[in-house]
C-alpha cells in the first residue's frame, strides 16, 4: 500500500547557511516534542524567506491538524512548492496527495510521476509507493519486488511495506509467501481495509473460504467505524470511495456466498498471523 511517512527530521544543507539550519532543526525538535506552536511559527518564517524544507514541514503540519486545523489543500501547496524546489520528501508527500486525491484533484499519472522523482533521489518511502503504484496496476510487478526488497531491507517492519510485498507476491501468484507478508501487515495495521482485504484474498486464494470472509467483514466494518481508521486507511477510502469500496466487498463476500453486513464488534485477526514464515 502506498504510505506518507516522515523520513526527514533534520535540515540537511551547505554549512553557509548555518542560521537556516539551526532554525529548521529547532523546528524539527518542536514538531518532534509536540511543541507545534513554536514548529509552526519556525517553519512559517523560513518558509516566507522560500525554503522548501520549511514549506515541506508546513504541509505536514497542515495535513495532520498540527498547530492550525487540518487543511488538506494548504498541506499539498506547501508539498508543491518544495516539490518543485526540488525537496525529495516533498515531492513524495505530493505524489500521495495526488494518488489519493488530498487536497487537490486525484492523479494517478501525476502521483507517478512525482513518487519516481522522489525514487530517484533515494527517498524509501516513494520507493514503496512506486513499486505500489505499479502492482496494483498490473505493470513492472518483478521490478516492483525487487525495490520492495531493497525497502524491506532498509525498514523491515513497516507495514506499509510489508503489504506491498505481500501484494507483488500475491500478483505473482506466489499465494503462500504472499499471506505470511499480508498477515505481519494486518496485524500492524489494524485499521486500514485495503491491508485487511488483501489478506483476505491470499487466504481466498489459499482455498482457506473462512478466514477469507473474516478479513473481507473487517475490511468492510471498518468503512462504518471512521474512529478506528488508521490515518492511512482514512487517506485510503478518501481515494477509493467509500461507496465503491463497499460495494466492492460485499461483491466479494457474495462472491463466498455470504451475506455481506456489519459484524458485532470488531472481527478477530485470524491465529495464522503468528505462524513463521512460509518458505
Amino acid at each position: 500500500m502506498a504510505a506518507l511517512l516522515l523520513a526527514c527530521t533534520l535540515a540537511a544543507g551547505p554549512a553557509v547557511a548555518q542560521s537556516r539550519e539551526d532554525q529548521l532543526g529547532d523546528a524539527w525538535a518542536a514538531y518532534s516534542a509536540g511543541d507545534d506552536a513554536k514548529a509552526r511559527a519556525l517553519f512559517e518564517s523560513l518558509a516566507g524567506e522560500g525554503d522548501p524544507e520549511a514549506n515541506f514541514g508546513l504541509g505536514l503540519m497542515d495535513a495532520d491538524g498540527r498547530g492550525a486545523p487540518r487543511d488538506q489543500a494548504a498541506a499539498a501547496r506547501h508539498f508543491s512548492t518544495a516539490a518543485q524546489a526540488g525537496f525529495a520528501e516533498a515531492q513524495d508527500a505530493l505524489g500521495y496527495a495526488y494518488d489519493f486525491g488530498l487536497g487537490l484533484p486525484q492523479n494517478h499519472d501525476l502521483a507517478e510521476y512525482w513518487y519516481q522523482r522522489a525514487t530517484d533521489a533515494g527517498v524509501v518511502n516513494a520507493k514503496n509507493n512506486l513499486a505500489y503504484s505499479w502492482i496494483d496496476s498490473g505493470r513492472n510487478i518483478d521490478q516492483a519486488l525487487a525495490m520492495l526488497q531493497d525497502v524491506l531491507s532498509a525498514v523491515p517492519n513497516e507495514p506499509a511495506y510489508l503489504d506491498s510485498y505481500g501484494w507483488a507476491l500475491y500478483r505473482l501468484g506466489r499465494y503462500p509467501e504472499a499471506l505470511h507478508y499480508l498477515c505481519d501487515a494486518a496485524m500492524h495495521d489494524p485499521g486500514h481495509p485495503e491491508v485487511q482485504a488483501h489478506l483476505g484474498d491470499a487466504f481466498w486464494q489459499m482455498g482457506q473460504t473462512n478466514q477469507a470472509v473474516q478479513q473481507w467483514q473487517r475490511a468492510l466494518d471498518l468503512a462504518d467505524r471512521p474512529d478506528e481508521l488508521s490515518d492511512s486507511g482514512a487517506d485510503f477510502l478518501n481515494g477509493f470511495g467509500l461507496k465503491a469500496w463497499k460495494n466492492d466487498l460485499i461483491g466479494r463476500l457474495m462472491r463466498a456466498g455470504n451475506r455481506a453486513g456489519s459484524a458485532e464488534g470488531a472481527v478477530p485477526l485470524p491465529t495464522a498471523c503468528n505462524e513463521p514464515p512460509i518458505s
